[in-house]
């Protein structure tokens, strides 16, 4: 008898030992299961036509195919404050269970270390999937404007269109202002890149004071064939190829003080043309959308893609953008206070 209950003891043990070994493989299973059928979004921050909607677009066509169940990828444009009305949606009023993904300013993280009252987002809490690609941001006028140099901006005031309180097109010309003196004027209400820039041909301001370098490339060769806009300055860690007598804004910076804002201000161009997904987002959905991420953009159709709207795919990891993101907390305090009081945020 005792042996019989010691043989249905060991039978029992065993049954649920295999059902416990079962059930992380049934729970890897729904979730490449989960996505079959489904939707995603990527909520850009802008309006259509600019960098962040020309990235994501490219991005939608081919994520995808990288996704088990192969969900259908929407574009969605939710432009406003510069980026901070996407970024709070996905963050906190999103469905959180990895159909809604972020293509928001780079400069968001910045915006909350600097104390940004709007945003209501935490970056060091939010899983990125990575960025494309980073490009130098730019200040240009238009030809007509009577500005040449960031010398001739310092004896006449120069307004430039802006997108809103956390976008770079207000960002720089705010910066420039303080370290060089510059007299740029902020006009907002633009909802982005494309929108700024047929403003400018219209001549309802006299330049841009930020977008990328890239984007200008690729949807605005004319201008820059035609020399019908001057750059006065570009943003990031090197010089543009392309712009080598451009000077960068930390090359600017006359004083420590002034160096540690430029780096301050500097930084999210490393960030650049990012996504992710707010916290609440299963672990395993977060790891299925990252390594679909990085195969997407390694996809040779991709790159041939982007060539053909001269869009350059610079990729960095999540964990890579998640480094940046705990470096910049790290700037000293009063430096932070600085540029909060420059920006107005």
């Amino acid at each position: 008898m005792k042996a019989l209950m010691r043989g249905m003891s060991r039978l029992v043990f065993l049954l649920i030992a295999g059902a416990t070994a079962l059930m992380p493989a049934a729970s890897a299973a729904d979730e490449k299961n989960f996505y079959e059928g489904n939707t995603i979004n990527i909520v850009v921050g802008f309006g259509p036509g600019g960098g962040y909607d020309l990235y994501a677009r490219l991005l939608a066509q081919h994520l995808g195919k990288y996704i088990p169940g192969h969900p259908a990828i929407v574009v969605q444009n939710m432009a406003g404050a510069g980026g901070v009305r996407a970024a709070n949606y996905v963050y906190s009023g999103s469905p959180k269970n990895g159909t809604v993904i972020a293509a928001v300013n780079q400069f968001a993280p910045m915006f909350q270390l600097l104390g940004g009252k709007v945003g209501e987002y935490d970056a060091a809490k939010i899983h990125w999937l990575g960025s494309m690609a980073s490009s130098n941001n730019v200040l240009y006028v238009w030809h007509t404007s009577g500005v040449g140099t960031l010398d001739d901006a310092t004896q006449k005031e120069v307004p430039l269109a802006g997108s809103g309180v956390i976008s770079d097109a207000n960002i720089y010309p705010a910066i420039l202002n303080a370290m060089v003196g510059t007299k740029f004027k902020i006009v907002n209400g633009y909802e982005g890149t494309n929108e700024s820039n047929l403003a400018i041909e219209r001549g309802e301001v006299a330049g841009r004071g930020g977008g990328a370098y890239s984007t200008l490339v690729s949807t605005r060769q004319d201008w820059l064939r035609g020399d019908k806009v001057k750059i006065l300055v570009q943003t990031g860690v090197d010089k543009e190829p392309d712009l080598k007598n451009v000077p960068l804004l930390t090359e600017l910076a006359k004083t420590d003080e002034q160096r540690q804002m430029a780096a301050v201000v500097t930084m999210p161009i490393a960030i650049g043309y990012n996504y992710w997904v707010a916290p609440e987002v299963p672990a395993e959905r977060v790891e299925i959308l990252r390594t679909a991420f990085a195969r997407a953009l390694a996809d040779p159709q991709l790159l041939a893609d982007a060539k053909k709207v001269q869009l350059d795919i610079r990729p960095k990891t999540g964990e890579a953008l998640a480094a940046l993101v705990k470096e910049a907390g790290a700037t000293p305090k009063p430096t932070l206070e600085k540029i909060q009081k420059i920006l107005g945020w």
